[in-house]
């Protein structure tokens, strides 16, 4: 009987299980700072929505693969021209969030550790 009560005991007393692995990104929803348009590998930044055509701070292209986002910047005052920063992405239905993978245009890398929010 006494055998009986101790495998009892080591069976409920297994331990917590073992951690799930985390969700795949979703590649499908890109957004920028201010809205969502059809993802066409482009992309501008302003300081505010009024200043995307007149005023950009930045415009270049991304490319997305996995959950490794390329940003390269053609035009604009953030970074040389054709230097690309790459950044591990995770896209909600809140945002996405930003980990710098490899960048060296400081200026954009200030996003490294931000969630950019997605405007309702």
């Amino acid at each position: 009987m006494r055998h009986v009560l101790i495998a009892a005991l080591v069976v409920s007393c297994g331990g917590k299980p073992p951690p799930q692995p985390p969700k795949a990104p979703n590649t499908e929803l890109i957004v920028g700072k201010f809205e969502r348009h059809p993802p066409d590998g482009t992309i501008t930044i302003a300081h505010d929505k009024s200043e995307l055509e007149s005023k950009p701070l930045a415009v270049g292209t991304w490319k997305l693969d996995g959950d490794q986002l390329a940003l390269t910047y053609d035009k604009g005052e953030m970074c040389p021209a054709g230097v690309a920063g790459t950044y591990k992405v995770v896209v909600s239905k809140v945002g996405v969030h930003f980990t710098k993978v490899e960048d060296s245009c400081d200026r954009r890398a200030k996003m490294d550790g931000e969630t950019w929010f997605r405007v309702r």
